[in-house]
């Protein structure tokens, strides 16, 4: 069976400064900013009418991820399995009022996760302004203190599929239906639920360098990166946000086409130090990247 869910919707944040959260994914990463109001922003990167969104709060948190299904019959799915999981659904009512379906489900280590049907492509394609202007946002890591259950839970009430977990479950990838290699991975952290990383899909090479000499700009510089990582085969490189988020920019990520694709297993060596799984182009996780935690925002 596909999955329920065929790609990621959106990431949504809660940042303390929304102006300069909002000034700083339109300067770095490129976003075109969609709406801004005394209490929320949407960016968007592509025709899609929002994939970033920021809310205003006392303190930098993730608020919520949504996975896009393309079956409105997919989010009554998802419902009734997370009722059989035994889990709270937040809401029925969709965050956007341009969304026309969705269910918000909470996940027992923090996470949200709003399953809707597509976001309106009612933006122009291309448009004008600084920053490196990613192709979409194209997935996140998640964090969690038992990672193998959360993502389990994850695959069973979401349909996603595992696509490569480390031998302790200390990471784990999951697919979307658009056979990416990963729409959410899962890693293990003593600081629990949380986000690792959301991540912006580039169109080439040049992206890279170009992002590199942005942030040098303004006196920054990259977290880790250029590499290539093994789990995924795509390129990377890491920066972090003036919200404090980690965000990862990514290109030529493995597309799993196979129905019957069974896992792999991999060794990540002791802290990561498995070049082959962690980065093939040798350089190994720096410890700010190794570190890196946003905690799940508190539900009401």
């Amino acid at each position: 069976m596909e999955p329920l869910v065929h790609r990621l919707g959106y990431v949504a944040l809660n940042v303390s400064d929304l102006e300069g959260a909002v000034e700083d994914a339109q300067l770095i990463a490129g976003a075109s900013l969609v709406e801004l109001t005394a209490d929320r922003a949407l960016l968007t990167s592509n025709a899609r009418h929002a994939e970033l969104i920021m809310h205003r709060a006392d303190h930098s948190s993730l608020r919520a991820i949504g996975l896009e299904t393309l079956d409105p019959a997919h989010v009554d799915e998802v419902a009734r399995r997370a009722r059989e999981a035994g889990l709270r659904i937040v809401s029925e009512t969709p965050s956007l009022p341009v969304i026309e379906k969705s269910v918000t489900v909470a996940f027992p280590e923090g996470h949200v996760i709003e399953v809707h049907t597509p976001m309106p492509r009612d933006r122009p394609r291309r448009y004008a302004g600084p920053g490196i202007h990613p192709r979409y946002l194209d997935h996140a890591n998640l964090t969690a203190a038992d990672p193998a259950a959360s993502a389990q839970l994850m695959m069973q009430v979401l349909g996603l599929k595992l696509s490569e977990r480390t031998e302790g479950w200390e990471l784990a990838w999951m697919r979307a239906g658009d056979g990416r290699h990963h729409t959410l991975g899962m890693a293990k952290s003593a600081d629990g639920g949380g986000l690792h990383h959301y991540s912006w899909e580039f169109a080439d090479f040049a992206d890279f360098k170009r992002l590199g000499d942005v942030l040098d700009a303004q006196d920054r510089t990259l977290v880790w990166g250029p590499g290539r990582h093994g789990a995924g085969d795509n390129i990377f490189a890491y920066y972090v946000d003036a919200a404090g988020f980690l965000v990862e920019n990514t290109a030529e990520m493995e597309i799993i086409a196979d129905p019957h694709f069974q896992p792999r297993i991999v060794d990540p060596g002791e802290n990561l130090s498995n070049f082959k799984v962690v980065n093939r182009w040798g350089q190994l996780p720096s410890r700010e990247w190794m570190g890196h935690f946003n905690a799940c925002a508190v539900l009401g």
